[in-house]
């Protein structure tokens, strides 16, 4: 009856604001509850109205969603950490490279663990690919990795991809190990560390230079010249002028002249040949 259903959607739009992302996983939450049902004997749908009225969700979608996660099998909310780390979506093949035994995991893991979460909604498959089915549901995942715990977790991914990148090739592979790499920065221990992932933001920004896609050249060259320390020009001198003279000719190509001002500036200022200039 039309007055029986309009409680109803009166009480879930009271709850949700009609945030569409958040009606779906509330009325998900009424069926895992038993709060909302269909009735075979009667052939209609069933709810506890003084129920659902009486149920309390955070005012945070993020955090509906992170206790939704938390009910899957540990194995599946590793997995989707783990694919959170990496962005929006994954493709199997990188999925199935980090898809290890990890700090935040000690039992069995599969990449069939994340169909759980395809069959609460939370994941899709498309193509070969992992998809998360909102911004907000990586979001949630994400947060559920502990602050002090994510940058090493990214530095596993990355060294883990990185391991399977054939030597002095750079492909699709690389760009992602590369860029969880950076995002364990914080937990680089040995200078060594430092120089090498430095040199690696070199190949990926000269990489995508060459693929004239100027922007992502820009990111990694950046990155590589914010990971020195000190007196860099007189320890690493090489090091440092290929970087800033590949990351002047990014801003140049992307029309951010004042950048390309600054950093020619700092090239001229401590290039040692008439050429560096």
């Amino acid at each position: 009856p039309q007055d029986l259903t309009k409680c109803l959607s009166d009480i879930v739009y009271q709850k949700t604001s009609g945030n569409a992302l958040l009606v779906t996983q509330f009325l998900q939450s009424l069926w895992d509850e038993d709060l909302l049902f269909f009735s075979l004997e009667t052939k209609t749908w069933m709810w506890d109205l003084n129920a659902i009225d009486a149920k309390v969700i955070p005012d945070d979608v993020g955090m509906l969603l992170s206790g939704k996660i938390l009910q899957l099998p540990q194995g599946c909310q590793y997995g989707m950490k783990l694919l959170a780390c990496i962005g929006m979506k994954c493709e199997a093949s990188i999925l199935k490279l980090i898809m290890i035994k990890g700090k935040g995991f000690k039992g069995s893991v599969d990449e069939k663990e994340l169909d759980f979460a395809i069959d609460e909604g939370l994941l899709k498959k498309e193509g070969t690919n992992h998809v998360f089915a909102h911004n907000q549901i990586q979001q949630a995942a994400y947060s559920l990795i502990p602050e002090d715990e994510r940058g090493c977790l990214h530095r596993q991914i990355g060294h883990l991809l990185l391991k399977n990148v054939p030597e002095n090739k750079v492909n699709d592979l690389f760009f992602t190990a590369v860029s969880q790499l950076n995002q364990g920065i914080n937990h680089l221990e040995k200078d060594d560390e430092r120089l090498h992932l430095q040199n690696l933001n070199l190949r990926a920004g000269e990489k995508a230079m060459s693929l004239a896609d100027f922007s992502i050249a820009s990111s990694y060259l950046k990155a590589g010249i914010d990971m020195f320390l000190g007196n860099h020009w007189e320890e690493y001198y090489d090091l440092s002028i290929q970087l800033y003279s590949a990351y002047a000719e990014a801003e140049y190509s992307i029309c951010n002249f004042k950048e390309v001002g600054r950093v020619t500036g700092i090239i001229i200022q401590h290039a040692k040949s008439f050429q560096d200039k």
